[in-house]
């Protein structure tokens, strides 16, 4: 094994949503599926003890042994399942190379590289996790992921550049020109423009966030 990941949970990723007059199958999509969009507009009313009580109600479920169970037999070695990756927001592809009782070790489809992953980081669904915001709403952590397009407004100019990282208060982005910049989530809006979109080269912001993966993109 080349490499251990560490586990990619984070306390603010929360799966249920509050409200007296709210029922939990309202955020389930008609195919039985979460609507992750509509449990985050849910639990944005929620206080800051609400979001603990339920992450640690959450938590106990993800240490369930009868889910883990399950999940672990729903697929065998070999297999290629994809995995979510919070630091970026997004799903990665891998193979499975060893089941373990609490843990899974697979091999990055991309890189190669390996990770011991918690089973409760596998989408063997294939639900769409893509979160999302109403058109006159402020972006936010949740709904961006590493490779989307975003732009900013500089002292009047629009600058557009791609997403390669996402920190906690900020993100950090490229430009076509190779300019990096560290911006603000309440500062940003999507790039839908496909003439902006054109200018940068696939290939390039392949090599900008493999490089980033490996720490070994440039300091900020």
């Amino acid at each position: 094994m080349k490499e251990k990941k560490r586990d990619f949970i984070a306390d603010d990723s929360i799966s249920l949503a509050v409200g007296k007059d709210w029922f939990f199958s309202e955020a389930v999509s008609r195919e039985g599926f979460m609507n992750y969009t509509e449990v985050i507009d849910f639990i944005k009313n929620a206080s800051l003890f609400d979001l603990y009580r339920l992450s640690v109600a959450i938590r106990h479920e993800m240490e369930n042994p009868e889910r883990i169970a399950q999940i672990r037999n729903a697929f065998k070695k070999g297999d290629v399942v994809f995995y979510f990756d919070a630091k970026n927001n997004k799903l990665e592809q891998a193979k499975v190379l060893q089941k373990n009782l609490k843990y899974v070790v697979v091999e990055n489809i991309k890189d190669h590289r390996c990770w011991s992953l918690k089973y409760c980081l596998l989408n063997l669904a294939k639900v769409n996790i893509d979160i999302h915001v109403c058109s006159n709403a402020k972006l936010s952590k949740n709904a961006l992921k590493s490779g989307d397009f975003v732009g900013f407004n500089k002292d009047g100019a629009i600058i557009a550049g791609v997403i390669v990282r996402i920190n906690h208060k900020t993100v950090s982005l490229v430009t076509c020109d190779n300019c990096r910049w560290r911006v603000a989530y309440a500062h940003l809006f999507r790039i839908i423009d496909v003439d902006i979109i054109n200018q940068f080269d696939q290939d390039q912001i392949k090599l900008w966030l493999q490089e980033e993966k490996k720490n070994k993109f440039f300091k900020w």
